[in-house]
């Protein structure tokens, strides 16, 4: 057969056939006109820097904030303490808060009660309940009065909103003691005058010291941005003082070469670039035209 016959029966070359697919190019082609002059460059990159930087601080103060407020508010109940096994908890030894969830048919106390029986995470007083909420990943049940004052005391600690068995508080004393009535009224008096209330409110809620600051949120505030606001306009500032400088530059130039004022050249370029610019034409361009 001729070579033309053989040329013939190859299969023409197709997409489908071919080994390598065909890959396609994207070129940039740039976001539009860019400045010629080093002022405006300046201006264009000062603010180019100013919302990349803005951008990513707003990022990762909103990130922060998401993070703490999910660290804060992941458990918010006993339900949800019981369902988790990150963070451990426990309660006084023998005390009145462990005889109730030991007793207590709830299956959400029973569970929590065979945890800490489980895992032996009792505490023999107060105090290192607290100390040991304050080192990290353990959770201290007891009194909700005793826990508000501890919150109140230590800024760095946080009470769930969850609050069960609510139960008052009295004053023991021995049968036919002669202060008994006299305490009683001088308590109700407390009560009706608000004067028990103002009490819980300074050793409860006011003797945190620092607390706005401790318990303050991640978010971003106008302080913090100060530096950056300040580059930008500092940024900015040079950007106009070379731009003017610019004009000053070239407006010089054209009244030496046009034997004209430096004055009225500057408000024709003044005229014309903030004012009916294309209305009037430069004279170079008149000229160019005239030729």
């Amino acid at each position: 057969p001729s070579k033309h016959q053989n040329h013939k029966n190859q299969p023409d070359p197709s997409l489908s056939l071919s080994p390598s697919p065909s890959v396609p190019v994207s070129v940039p082609s740039g976001a539009g006109p860019q400045p010629k002059a080093v002022s405006g460059r300046i201006i264009a990159a000062i603010w180019w820097m100013f919302s990349l930087v803005l951008l990513v601080c707003y990022f990762s103060s909103f990130s922060l904030m998401l993070r703490s407020d999910h660290r804060h508010m992941s458990i918010s109940s006993f339900e949800d303490l019981a369902n988790q096994n990150l963070i451990d908890y426990g309660t006084v030894q023998s005390g009145s808060t462990m005889l109730f969830f030991k007793n207590s048919n709830n299956p959400v106390f029973r569970r929590i009660y065979q945890h800490m029986e489980r895992k032996k995470s009792f505490v023999s007083s107060m105090s290192e309940g607290v100390r040991r909420a304050k080192e990290g990943n353990f959770a201290f049940i007891g009194e909700a009065v005793s826990l508000d004052l501890a919150v109140a005391r230590f800024c760095n600690l946080t009470r769930s909103p969850e609050v069960v068995s609510m139960r008052a508080y009295s004053v023991a004393a021995p049968l036919g003691y002669p202060l008994v009535k006299n305490l009683t009224i001088a308590i109700l008096q407390l009560s009706e005058t608000g004067e028990l209330s103002h009490l819980r409110d300074k050793w409860w809620s006011s003797s945190c010291v620092g607390a706005d600051e401790a318990r303050s949120s991640n978010a971003l505030k106008p302080d913090d941005l100060r530096v950056l606001f300040l580059l930008l306009g500092l940024g900015l500032g040079v950007g106009l003082l070379l731009a003017l400088l610019e004009l000053l530059t070239r407006a010089r130039s054209r009244a030496k070469a046009g034997k004209k004022s430096c004055c009225v050249v500057l408000r024709s370029e003044l005229t014309r670039r903030f004012g009916r610019g294309a209305e009037d034409p430069e004279p170079e361009n008149l000229d160019k035209n005239k030729a």
